[in-house]
């Protein structure tokens, strides 16, 4: 008899841990770190009545230079970060550096001085911005 209870509650016991385990992973992270309030790119030309912000890259994008940079800020500056980003057109591909908050926009040589907008999103708290290419 004495074994079954051994048995028992060591069964018991890995029981309880593996929901412990299961409970703990899906908690929500810390919320220590600041979150982002502000994501902006400050480099374009024009803006619209709707605010929406223009930059013409025509001189800068060629065929041998098929790299636009866009860079952005957040505020604030500690925040907990998860940039992505997006293009209208599949044949403009991006990478995102987050650590020197830079967005490199590939152009294929089909898209070349064709209109893109590019949209910077922050996955916690989808802030973002864009611009038109």
């Amino acid at each position: 008899m004495n074994k079954k209870i051994v048995i028992f509650i060591a069964i018991l016991i890995s029981l309880v841990s593996i929901v412990f385990i299961a409970v703990w992973g899906t908690l929500p992270e810390s919320s220590s770190q600041s979150v982002i309030e502000s994501l902006v790119i400050n480099d374009y030309d024009e803006t619209n009545e709707d605010g929406d912000k223009f930059k013409d890259i025509l001189n800068i994008v060629t065929s041998d230079q098929n790299v636009y940079i866009i860079e952005y800020e957040f505020l604030p500056i500690d925040a907990a970060y998860r940039i992505t980003a997006t293009s209208s057109r599949t044949d403009v591909s991006l990478q995102v550096d987050e650590v020197n908050q830079k967005v490199y926009a590939f152009f294929d040589l089909s898209a070349i001085g064709k209109t893109v907008t590019i949209r910077i999103i922050d996955k916690g708290t989808q802030e973002y911005d864009e611009i038109t290419l």
